[in-house]
């Protein structure tokens, strides 16, 4: 870790963070060559952090709405040229013939290697070689940052690995997809054509079974962890937080209902693609994130369509002396009215799929998360392209888990949804509660007192700005993102916050590290005991190429690029705020509309949850 301005060598040196003049200094962590973008994770008290890279990702520019990007931001992608088709029209449009013979035997520049790793990204098939859409990278307080395995152990980037939690023991949690390798396959033949030729073997990148686990990463390495259901496809489950005990906080599979099971067993045969391509496909589009659910929400003020996918569970797994790991505790759901019964359809409404899922645990084994809660008696009526159709009520609202009990923590009368996201060893916890603010849906972060049962919701920016939390740690200090709006315009942009329980402080942490800075904290992922934070920031830096060299214009320059980048912000002693007194660095507290937000999230499942530190 370098203590310096966020760049690279070949920019020009920024303005130094004197003591004086600023709360936090930054510190830049080690350049990494696994990824051009990383978004902060997770950080323990002894510095040593995680961080998720970025690779695919397709997102759609603020000011040509509808014009769908992408981009492969992996450095050195494992391309495996034998599975290609190189004859394709899409690849003989846009290579030289001198470049597809090179790129035959794996010789290409940034340029091929780029188009040939895009194409594939955009164009799934089992036929074509998959290409991740992150990965786990561990950045230690003194050494480089190395990629940490989870379930892509030959590392082809043919998954996503997401980490979410390190604990002081080293242990990192969080989620991976299924990798895939090369494997033959026979397609069965046409029932109803006799005189059909036999089908071809081909070679196809078959995933392994499991859409989606969570994973702990020990000194013995990694762990799935399964869930008690694995029936047709492996199960699901997910990893959030783990404690300093060894306790990991998600959720994963108990069941499948039965007329899934029967259109399951109907469409995965095997005769077209492989069983478990299949299994694998079918399952993530039954998957719902927090994400989903919140968007219903927002869109019609109840959860719109209950998706039909494995029946999920708050759960907490137990590492293992020997490196496995077991599930402790399974949970239940808020439910109906908050009494963990289900609710029974009347007049033709269609039935909920309840779950729950745990995000965060501390080291007294106490959870929290969220899980659906419903009211039968609260019907929705509202317009979906011409038709009118009917809810009940049903929402995820932030849930506390503790001793095999589960209970509320924000009252769904007054709160369209919640979650808790993150709890400290002294029983607080911390989330964020969405309703209508000025007539659009808003969220609120909040802290909860598990022994008092209190809730607050302290003020933010403005009145209409959402604020939400990612991490707490036991000394009150909460992290996490909030809506600004700059000076003289109507646009809303986010900024990293850190807010202090015992002071009753919110500050904007842009305001907190010199006013000359060229870089926007956009959001605090993360801090430990002794105050530091992990953050990512939005900076204009060199752009690099599929190989990880700068890009050069015509005259020789680096070509500048706005990229996200994660970081440390280390507490200065006495440190006080630089008076950043100029229109560009001040925010006006009054409501605005919504404006455009350029910061690239992480293409993944939605999940905006972080741990207790």
């Amino acid at each position: 870790m370098k203590l310096s301005r966020i760049s690279l060598a070949v920019l020009p040196l920024l303005t130094a963070f004197s003591t004086v003049a600023a709360v936090y200094q930054v510190a830049e962590l080690e350049p990494n060559s696994i990824s051009k973008a990383t978004f902060a994770s997770a950080l323990n008290d002894q510095g040593n952090a995680v961080v998720t890279g970025q690779g695919f990702i397709q997102w759609q520019e603020s000011n040509q709405q509808g014009s769908l990007r992408s981009a492969v931001n992996f450095i050195n992608f494992p391309l495996d040229v034998s599975t290609i088709n190189f004859e394709s029209t899409t690849i003989t449009a846009v290579l030289t013939p001198e470049q597809i013979e090179d790129a035959k035997l794996g010789i290409f520049d940034a340029s091929v290697l780029n188009t040939l790793t895009l194409l594939l990204a955009t164009n799934p098939n089992i036929r074509n070689q998959p290409v991740g859409r992150a990965v786990a990278i561990s950045q230690p307080e003194n050494g480089a940052p190395v990629v940490i395995p989870m379930r892509d152990l030959e590392q082809l980037r043919s998954n996503s690995e997401y980490v979410y939690d390190l604990n002081e023991q080293g242990v990192a949690v969080g989620i991976a997809t299924a990798p895939a390798s090369k494997q033959q396959f026979t397609p069965a033949p046409d029932p109803d054509d006799e005189d059909a030729e036999a089908p071809e073997t081909i070679t196809v990148w078959q995933p392994e079974p499991g859409f989606q686990y969570g994973v702990a990463v020990t000194d013995s390495g990694p762990v799935n962890l399964l869930p008690p259901y694995t029936e047709l496809g492996g199960g699901f489950s997910r990893a959030l937080s783990v404690n300093n005990q060894g306790l990991i906080a998600g959720s994963g599979s108990v069941g499948l209902d039965d007329g899934r099971v029967t259109v399951i067993e109907e469409t995965c045969d095997g005769a077209s693609q492989p069983v478990d391509a299949c299994l694998n496909a079918f399952h993530q589009a039954g998957v719902y994130t927090l994400g989903d659910l919140l968007a219903d929400v927002r869109a019609y003020q109840t959860v719109f369509s209950y998706r039909n996918g494995y029946q999920e569970r708050a759960m907490l797994w137990q590492l293992q002396p020997d490196g496995s790991a077991t599930v402790n505790q399974t949970y239940g759901f808020l439910g109906e009215k908050g009494t963990g019964a289900t609710y029974t359809p009347e007049n033709g409404l269609p039935e909920v799929q309840y779950y729950s899922s745990a995000t965060a645990v501390n080291d007294n084994g106490v959870a929290v998360g969220h899980s659906l809660y419903t009211d039968g008696d609260r019907i929705l009526r509202f317009r979906v392209q011409f038709q009118e159709l009917s809810r009940i009520y049903a929402a995820p609202h932030a849930t506390l888990f503790r001793d095999g009990v589960v209970s509320d923590i924000i009252d769904p009368a007054e709160w369209l949804a919640s979650t808790a996201v993150a709890i400290n060893n002294s029983n607080v916890a911390t989330g964020f509660a969405m309703k209508t603010i000025n007539g659009l849906r808003r969220s609120k972060f909040f802290y909860y007192d598990v022994a008092t049962d209190t809730t607050v919701f302290p003020t933010d920016f403005f009145a209409s700005s959402s604020s939400v939390p990612s991490a707490i740690n036991d000394n009150g200090q909460i992290v996490g993102r909030a809506e600004i709006i700059i000076g003289g315009t109507t646009d809303r942009r986010q900024h990293g916050f850190v807010y202090d329980i015992a002071s009753d402080t919110f500050q904007d942490l842009n305001k907190l590290v010199g006013c000359n800075a060229d870089f926007t904290i956009v959001d605090a992922n993360a801090i430990n005991n002794n105050g530091e934070i992990l953050a990512t920031v939005l900076q204009r830096m060199p752009q690099l190429d599929a190989k990880g060299e700068p890009v050069l214009d015509d005259s020789g320059n680096p070509v500048l690029a706005e990229q996200a980048k994660a970081v440390k912000l280390l507490p200065i002693a006495n440190g006080e705020p630089e008076s950043c007194d100029t229109e560009q660095n001040t925010y006006e507290r009054k409501a605005g509309g919504l404006g455009s937000f350029g910061f690239l999230l992480l293409a993944g499942f939605g999940l905006l949850f972080r741990r207790r530190r």
